[in-house]
C-alpha cells in the first residue's frame, strides 16, 4: 500500500458521513449473543484479524475494501474469495501472512481448530466456521 493510498484514504474519510459499516473497529468488539448472526461473528473475527497488523491499518484496509473493491464488512463473509483477491491486490505477497492472522481470529472466535482445516485458506476456513457457528 502507498503513502498515497493512504492519504486518499484519510482525506476522503473526513469527508464522509456517519455509517454504521465505517464505525472504529473497536464498536464491533461486543462478546457473541444467541442473538447474533453468524455473518456478524464471522466479520467481527476478520476484523479483529486485520486489526492485528494495528487499529489504525485494518481502518485503512476496510476503507480501501468498501471504496476499491466495494466489499463491505459483511460481503467479506459472503464472498471470501473475492476478499482474499482484494487483499492480493493491496499487499501481494503479503496476503498470506494476512490471511493466517484473520483464520487465526475466526478459530479462536468461533471454536473450530485450525488443525482440522483440510484446506488452510481463507475460505475454506469462514465455510467451515459458518457450519459451526450454524449449528449452535
Amino acid at each position: 500500500m502507498s503513502v498515497d493510498t493512504l492519504a486518499l484514504a484519510d482525506s476522503e474519510e473526513k469527508r464522509a458521513k456517519l455509517d454504521p459499516e465505517r464505525l472504529p473497529i473497536l464498536h464491533f468488539r461486543k462478546p457473541y449473543t444467541e442473538k447474533d448472526d453468524y455473518r456478524d461473528i464471522l466479520a467481527l473475527a476478520v476484523i479483529q484479524g486485520l486489526s492485528a497488523l494495528g487499529e489504525s491499518v485494518a481502518q485503512v484496509v476496510l476503507y480501501n475494501l468498501d471504496k476499491r473493491y466495494s466489499l463491505n464488512r459483511r460481503d467479506i463473509v459472503k464472498k471470501p474469495d473475492r476478499f482474499v483477491e482484494a487483499l492480493q491486490a493491496m499487499f501481494g505477497s503479503g496476503t498470506t501472512t494476512i490471511e493466517r492472522l484473520v483464520i487465526q481470529s475466526i478459530c479462536a472466535s468461533t471454536g473450530l481448530n485450525p488443525e482440522t482445516l483440510n484446506q488452510p485458506t481463507l475460505p475454506h476456513c469462514i465455510e467451515q466456521a459458518k457450519r459451526i457457528l450454524k449449528a449452535k
